[in-house]
Formats: structure tokens, sequence, C-alpha cells
């Protein structure tokens, strides 16, 4: 298992907000697919997963928290939700 998580982008360490998933809950990804969009210091990204498998979400869009918190995870094995 894998945590998606607010990441580091540059030198900013603040809070981000998670403003949209890409990919629906339970859906298989791969390496290099955008999984979400986050904002920080008025900047949007769109975050790739550098993972392979099925990710579930752990938190909504609008969410503002601190770099590093987890917002869900990629599993090997599909989950039955």
């Amino acid at each position: 298992m894998h945590e998606v998580i607010l990441p580091k982008v540059g030198l900013y360490d603040g809070n981000a907000t998670l403003v949209e998933w890409l990919v629906a809950d339970g859906a298989y990804v791969r390496p290099g697919d955008p999984i979400f969009i986050m904002e920080s210091e008025k900047v949007e990204m769109e975050i790739e997963t550098e993972e392979e498998g099925w990710i579930y979400r752990e938190a909504e869009p609008g969410l503002e928290a601190p770099i590093g918190t987890r917002i869900g995870v990629i599993t090997a094995t599909e989950v039955g939700l």
C-alpha cells in the first residue's frame, strides 16, 4: 500500500488545498496518470502518481491541510467498496 499525500512542490511547505480528484474512487492508476489537482500559494498543480494499483480516496475536495497530509492510498489489490 502506498500513501497518496499532498506533496511538497518547490520551497513552499505550508498548507495546500485539494481542489479536485481526477480519478474515481477505486479506479486503477498507472505511473504518470494525473490523479488530483492541488493548490498552494494560489497556484494550481496537477499531481501525477508514481505508483500502480487501485486508488482509494480518503479526503474530499476543498480540504485544506498541511503538506504531507494523507488524502488516499494506492493498493496492489482491489478492495471491495
